[in-house]
């Protein structure tokens, strides 16, 4: 137990060892940030491949900062657990005070946690309502390239592969966004859980204002800028309107209306060209 106890001390002096450092480093660290959004446009201007790297990128700090915000709520719901079955004192154990003190730390805690996904949702919910919304056009527009406007027979497989690719990306995105607001949502259940009847009087109004603090920021869950939320449920519309946009283009392939715009692209290839 003392050797647990001595690892424990350990690892916590580490976290704020690295915590203190990183604080002290902030400055270079925004310097550096900076220097890469400069060194980004600059590359950007010469390199029309590059924003290939920057989905990456949006998809890996999206991914790293919401798993993040899940293991935190994770670590809320095991702390939770910890508390007596009911909320209610026994012998030898915690007291009531005790307990109550502890609810309204793990509320005060995932409100906070809760603000952190809210600003989350409004500086990367724009950025991914842009990226799904261009990755979806940019579906539809090769496969009209593909099917309509490439005269040949031969079709390659390359671009299918990119949607692939594209569709493996945001449904990671989704994926975890899930995961995220399944984790705060859980200890939801623990609340129903917990007969109100036989608690304190401090107890209760803790209790009570965990339910309504937890519906003031149910709204607020992650979306794209207000327009829907992000969860596995896109993922089926997104798949459902890929589906139709593309049996649609292959059924119309014949179209007046889409021969007309094929022969009008051409002739503007060949004027610009």
């Amino acid at each position: 137990m003392k050797t647990v106890n001595i690892i424990v001390q350990f690892n916590v002096i580490k976290y704020w060892a690295i915590v203190i450092t990183a604080r002290i480093s902030e400055k270079w660290t925004i310097k550096f940030i900076n220097g890469i959004i400069e060194f980004d446009f600059k590359l950007f201007l010469f390199n029309s491949s590059f924003p290939v790297e920057l989905y990456s990128i949006i998809l890996v700090t999206s991914l790293y900062y919401l798993s993040n915000l899940g293991y935190r709520f994770c670590e809320l719901n095991r702390l939770w657990k910890c508390l007596p079955f009911g909320l209610i004192a026994l012998p030898g154990g915690l007291t009531n005070s005790e307990i109550t003190i502890l609810v309204e730390r793990i509320r005060l805690l995932h409100a906070e946690l809760s603000e952190l996904l809210r600003l989350f949702s409004l500086g990367y919910g724009p950025i991914l309502l842009i990226y799904f919304t261009f990755t979806f056009s940019n579906a539809l527009l090769e496969t009209f390239l593909i099917t309509i406007y490439n005269d040949s027979k031969e079709y390659s497989l390359l671009p299918f592969i990119f949607y692939l690719q594209h569709i493996f990306h945001m449904t990671s995105i989704l994926y975890i966004t899930s995961w995220v607001i399944e984790k705060k949502k859980k200890i939801i259940s623990y609340l129903r859980l917990v007969r109100i009847s036989e608690m304190t009087v401090h107890t209760k109004l803790q209790i009570k204002m965990f339910m309504q603090q937890i519906s003031v920021y149910e709204p607020n869950e992650f979306t794209a800028f207000g327009f829907f939320n992000f969860d596995l449920k896109l993922t089926m519309s997104i798949l459902v309107l890929l589906i139709s946009g593309i049996s649609t283009m292959l059924q119309m392939k014949d179209h007046p209306l889409m021969l007309y715009l094929k022969n009008s692209l051409k002739e503007r290839n060949r004027d610009v060209n």
